[in-house]
């Protein structure tokens, strides 16, 4: 199981990563989130992580400009994107890019899964391609809290199964994921990866005990 540890803000929090040797490391880019940083201050810590964990770039309804920004900085690998997938910033993107889905408790699984992947089916043809992951969040990213899992597991199966472009794409659960219940989450809907932030947190940002137990029970690694 591939693990990534998003909202990292402080150069210590590298050797958290660096030590569980997880594969994913999320920076924020959004001001109103505790967690945001400056394209500055994801460079220094990202020189910091080992080569092989990819560094993710979180944003919000990027624009172009935005996305132009990051990707000329050069310490991102993928560009993750929540709320909305404009034409022009997908258009801009070279690297990799993860969509995240706030998934709602659905009565009608079929009818939401094609309701929440409409922005994608909306982009040209040509730029399905860049849409390499799907991110499962809480209809309320970065919340720290869990969904409704039963509900929602459904659909996001659906789409590793049978994605409505035929293009099979990374999925990534995230949304109160804790080392508590990240077992039941990973057996619920077989993701590719697990995504934690608020879960690894202590007082003063990332725990370093909390991430070890998190990468131990998401690989199944007895305690």
């Amino acid at each position: 199981m591939r693990i990534k540890i998003c909202g990292i803000t402080r150069p210590e929090e590298a050797e958290y990563l660096n030590e569980n040797r997880v594969d994913y490391a999320g920076f924020v880019f959004y001001g109103p989130s505790k967690r945001n940083v400056s394209i500055e201050t994801a460079e220094r810590i990202a020189a910091l992580l080992l080569p092989d964990i990819k560094k993710v770039a979180v944003t919000v309804s990027p624009s172009a400009d935005d996305i132009r920004r990051i990707q000329e900085a050069g310490f991102a690998d993928i560009l993750q994107i929540h709320k909305e997938l404009r034409k022009e910033s997908v258009k801009e993107a070279t690297l990799p890019v993860w969509y995240a889905l706030n998934l709602p408790a659905a009565r009608k699984p079929s009818d939401a899964l094609t309701q929440i992947l409409q922005p994608i089916e909306a982009l040209p043809d040509e730029l399905h391609e860049r849409i390499t992951g799907l991110l499962a969040d809480a209809p309320q990213f970065g919340s720290g809290k869990t969904f409704d899992w039963k509900g929602s597991a459904e659909m996001f199966r659906a789409v590793a199964e049978s994605p409505p472009d035929g293009i099979k794409r990374l999925l990534i659960l995230a949304g109160g994921l804790n080392s508590e219940n990240v077992p039941e989450g990973i057996s619920t809907f077989r993701p590719d990866i697990v995504d934690v932030s608020s879960g690894v947190e202590g007082n003063f940002g990332k725990d370093r005990n909390m991430i070890a137990a998190f990468a131990k029970a998401a690989r199944g690694e007895t305690r």
